[in-house]
């Protein structure tokens, strides 16, 4: 049975897209931190494209609880009011504007060198541009490219830290609502941080893909491909191990409270309402991809390194789909289930979602035609200076570099 009018789904597309879209912000930056933090230098040039795809969902994770809010334009007195202990976005707010202000800074220095050279060789508006971004800064001097990796390496830990922190946090929010019992779950926060640590491995292979494919004249690092896609299947196989422990939580009886299995054997056992999006879609797909990454031939095929990447995409939101949504299907008083469709257009519809990825892609390409993130863009940038512009980077032993 089921119950349309005594009970509602409150939180719909866009609260899933959220917890989606935070774990792309928290995998992605962890990607890019692979080189600086744990010395894993083959992946240093995934470090820039890394951070615009980190900077680019980020700014989009924060608009979509907005976009479910009834008062948007109020969003301001997220920082004017006090909502810290009482709202869970409280926190939140708190640790996305420290985010922010770390990937800001995060670009500052990682670009920093292109755009003096930049800002000394480059013509017209561009010269102009990367001047601003240089915060009045020219040396490139040997100590000053030791300085900046030192910076680099504390804003990665700490990004690290807060990536861990942002995903963990939504995780602990669903956690420790006692009202839904398939949500209250100490498995949540991580179960949150490793789907958030697949999603961004496979959204760098992706973007590492189509990008550097496509618009950049280096051919794309097989190796690189190689070990992202080896990182992936460790990962998966952390994830998919996860999901079976909270499959043995929730779904037999003998291990969980009636409540819990009640709702969730209704829900995800075959005939609910959620049992393909969670056994074909969640668990299905992901099973999926980790074979794919046993092949090598797969790993280091651009074409199915994607799929592979798209196959995980699909599974992790399959995965805050049947959170989100499943968890809200078991009525609080009632009987039954509760009915959900998901409409296309208008209000808290996938055309909300369509919109958000249209924002991150567009972030993504103007950060792209914005900043020094490929050395051939650099050089074609650099024009008739661009001799000169390799000159000053290998003469950084200089103190400073002139305007």
């Amino acid at each position: 049975m089921e119950l349309l009018g005594l009970e509602h789904v409150y939180w719909q597309l866009p609260l899933v897209a959220y917890p989606f879209l935070s774990g792309l912000v928290a995998g992605s930056f962890i990607v890019g931190s692979l080189s600086k933090v744990f010395g894993l230098s083959k992946f240093e040039p995934l470090a820039k494209l890394s951070v615009i795809v980190t900077f680019a969902f980020l700014v989009v994770a924060a608009l979509a609880p907005l976009a479910e809010a009834v008062q948007r334009m109020r969003w301001w007195e997220l920082y004017t009011r006090d909502h810290i202990p009482y709202s869970p976005l409280g926190l939140f707010i708190v640790i996305w504007t420290a985010y922010i202000i770390l990937v800001v800074a995060e670009m500052y220095f990682i670009f920093r060198v292109d755009n003096i050279r930049l800002a000394a060789q480059a013509q017209g508006w561009r010269r102009r541009w990367h001047n601003l971004l240089t915060f009045g800064s020219r040396d490139i001097s040997a100590g000053s490219l030791r300085r900046d990796h030192a910076v680099l390496v504390v804003l990665a830990v700490t990004g690290i830290l807060l990536a861990l922190g942002f995903h963990g946090y939504v995780g602990f929010v669903f956690g420790a609502l006692k009202a839904r019992p398939l949500w209250s779950n100490p498995l949540m926060p991580p179960l949150f941080i490793m789907s958030a640590i697949v999603s961004g491995i496979a959204v760098m292979i992706v973007a590492y893909v189509l990008i550097q494919g496509g618009l950049s004249a280096d051919p794309i690092d097989r190796g690189i491909l190689d070990g992202l896609m080896k990182f992936l299947m460790w990962m998966i196989l952390v994830d998919l191990f996860l999901d079976f422990v909270d499959l043995l939580n929730a779904g037999v009886s003998a291990y969980t409270s009636l409540a819990v299995y009640r709702g969730f054997s209704a829900i995800f056992f075959p005939g609910g309402p959620l049992a393909v999006m969670y056994w074909v879609l969640q668990l299905g797909l992901l099973l999926l991809a980790l074979v794919m990454t046993f092949f090598r031939g797969i790993r280091r095929s651009p074409l199915w390194a994607s799929i592979t990447g798209l196959a995980v995409l699909i599974s992790v939101f399959a995965m805050r789909y049947d959170t989100v949504i499943g968890g809200e299907l078991q009525p609080k008083v009632s009987q039954g289930l509760v009915r959900y469709t998901p409409v296309l257009f208008g209000i808290d519809s996938w055309q909300v979602l369509f919109g958000l990825a249209a924002i991150a892609i567009f972030l993504i390409g103007l950060s792209l035609l914005l900043l020094p993130w490929e050395p051939s863009w650099v050089t074609a940038w650099l024009g008739r200076g661009g001799n000169d512009g390799q000159k000053i980077e290998s003469g950084a032993s200089s103190a400073e570099v002139g305007g």
